[in-house]
């Protein structure tokens, strides 16, 4: 990398109250390498022009304690460099020179802090955007189009559920746009809670439906069973993904990132859906035992073997002991949310963030 790509700050004093005010730390970096362990994040054009603009002004920034009550004063050409003292303490704005008013300085606020501010804000939407992506890679039922999802929903729920899948995924795709509109942004928030509260009552409905479905009284058409609880299992996983990428797209739209909070959306999220990996093994496993248990009929006899291995798969996959993949992906991107994270700006305002 050549020298010229690189940031260099000067003014250590004056940076240093910025980052005090701002609450970051800037740090020089000569010989950073992006081709391993770092994510480069997507920023739009003018944003990156922001980024550049900023970095290449910062050794000459002017910062105070309160920056937002700041102000520069700069003065006419030609005239003397010094305030009008008042009678009442501090200075006026008017020029003396000789005795005489000769002319008025201007005052201009110090915009320093909303700019770092502002930048660091369009960091922080493009790093939550990296880690949005990286669970949603995971949801592999909510990644599904919706008329692949609609192939596998079924009764009352059906509608409910696709209207609030359909939302989750617009809040997921759109998410850089509308945290930059305050109005949008609170809306969506209320929409996601209620989205969770829609996928709670749908894992209850589609659990019910499993367990009465498997346990009925007439399982004599093992085919036409086994088929059913797989459809139920689908409509079930896609609401509890919806539950989870509900759960997690709230808290990265309202930036509440205090620890207590995250780790109680945390243990909650785990939880849940850890019961209903439980409850969704039972029901696997009582119907493996009505397949194995199953005869057929006198005048010909079912061959079982691929509904044993579907069933048994799922069964394995359920009981291995360890974190599902859908707790372990909700679990990194809700600590993603807590960890401090180290950005790497170049002077053509391309950002990377260091990966964890």
């Amino acid at each position: 990398m050549s020298q010229e790509e690189i940031v260099v700050l000067s003014d250590k004093d004056t940076l240093k109250m910025i980052e005090d005010v701002g609450g970051f730390e800037i740090i020089q970096q000569n010989d950073t390498d992006f081709k391993h362990g770092f994510a480069k994040l997507e920023i739009d054009p003018d944003k990156k022009k922001h980024i550049s603009a900023l970095i290449q002004h910062i050794p000459s920034v002017i910062a105070a304690e309160t920056l937002a009550s700041s102000y520069v004063v700069r003065f006419p050409e030609g005239l003397p460099n010094a305030l009008t003292k008042l009678n009442q303490g501090g200075y006026g704005t008017m020029i003396q020179e000789n005795g005489r008013f000769v002319g008025s300085a201007s005052l201009y606020p110090v915009t320093v802090q909303a700019a770092f501010l502002g930048v660091f804000m369009t960091m922080s939407i493009a790093s939550g955007q990296y880690f949005l992506s990286q669970i949603n890679s995971e949801l592999k039922v909510m990644k599904l189009n919706l008329d692949k999802i609609l192939e596998f929903l079924y009764g009352e729920k059906k509608a409910e559920l696709m209207s609030e899948v359909s939302f989750v995924k617009y809040a997921y795709q759109n998410y850089g746009s509308i945290m930059k509109h305050e109005s949008q942004r609170t809306a969506t928030i209320g929409s996601l809670q209620n989205a969770k509260k829609v996928a709670m009552k749908d894992i209850e409905f589609y659990m019910s439906d499993l367990d009465s479905t498997i346990n009925g009284k007439d399982n004599s058409d093992i085919v036409a069973l086994v088929g059913k609880a797989f459809q139920i299992k689908e409509s079930l996983e896609l609401s509890m993904q919806l539950y989870g990428m509900s759960s997690v797209l709230e808290i990265y739209y309202a930036q509440n990132h205090e620890q207590g909070y995250i780790k109680y959306i945390e243990t909650e999220i785990s939880s849940y859906i850890d019961k209903c990996e439980k409850r969704m093994l039972s029901s696997f496993s009582v119907l493996s035992k009505c397949i194995s248990d199953h005869k057929g009929r006198f005048w010909g006899k079912l061959d079982k073997s691929s509904y044993e291995k579907s069933v048994g798969e799922l069964i394995d996959s359920l009981n291995t002991g360890e974190e599902s993949m859908l707790r372990k992906s909700l679990r990194s991107v809700l600590q993603a949310a807590t960890q401090t994270k180290e950005f790497y700006l170049k002077n053509d305002g391309t950002v990377y963030i260091k990966a964890s």
